[in-house]
């Protein structure tokens, strides 16, 4: 029994899944306190799916890339639970998780998954998706402004899938194939999360930022401007 969460997002999910059934599946809302209801998403995840916190064996939790404050929470949340319950906990890159989701509809192709990192940036990669639904790394997650994407997509005119959140708001190049709005391809799930793990995808449950937190951006612009750090 696995319990899965990730917090990379403005709205979070939980999901809870036994070998390759997902037993339940839930979002949060993309309120600023979303992120903090976690434990509250995981009692009804695991209400909805009819066991006990006690039957979970394994904890998936994605580690970014995301904002600061939503991935400190879930990935704190993901360790406190495990600790709790002597059970191991496993990280696995937020991003994978959407390459996953889309990997049915881009079997053989290109999958670029991105979400909205603010700042006018997305955070993104990219990924061939094989035929037994792994995913080759064409490129790793990195912070793009939105206005970039074209010049961090493999070189040629292969169409790619884009999916997530940061299809809204990045300039995406000609052969960008996009879903249609409300697909839920442009959801990170928990579920998927679970889905990369068992492919191969287990990484360090340790955040990753791929650039500088707000803080740390707004301390050097201080320094830079003769402010105290």
């Amino acid at each position: 029994m696995t319990f899965a969460i990730d917090t990379s997002t403005p709205q979070p999910s939980v999901a809870v899944t036994h070998d390759e059934a997902v037993l339940a599946e839930l979002w949060g809302d993309s309120s600023p306190s979303a992120g903090r209801r976690v434990l509250e998403g995981a009692h009804h995840a695991l209400s909805a799916a009819g066991v006990s916190v006690t039957d979970v064996g394994r904890i998936v939790v994605g580690v970014g890339p995301g904002g600061f404050t939503g991935l400190r929470i879930g990935i704190a949340t993901a360790l406190g639970l495990g600790q709790a319950l002597d059970v191991p906990v496993v990280g696995v890159v937020s991003l994978e998780g959407l390459a996953a989701a889309a990997a049915g509809v881009a079997e053989g192709g290109l999958v670029m998954p991105m979400t909205d990192a603010r700042r006018r940036e997305v955070f993104t990669a990219c990924y061939r998706v094989g035929a037994d639904g792994g995913l080759d790394e064409l490129m790793a997650p990195v912070a793009v402004p939105v206005d970039d994407l074209a010049g961090h997509l493999p070189d040629g005119d292969e169409p790619v899938l884009c999916v997530g959140t940061g299809t809204r708001v990045a300039a995406l190049p000609s052969r960008a194939i996009v879903p249609g709005l409300r697909s839920p391809l442009h959801r990170v799930g928990a579920s998927h999360l679970v889905q990369r793990v068992d492919h191969g995808g287990e990484r360090p449950v340790t955040p990753l930022y791929a650039r500088l937190p707000d803080a740390e951006v707004n301390r050097r612009a201080a320094l830079a401007g003769g402010g105290v750090g």
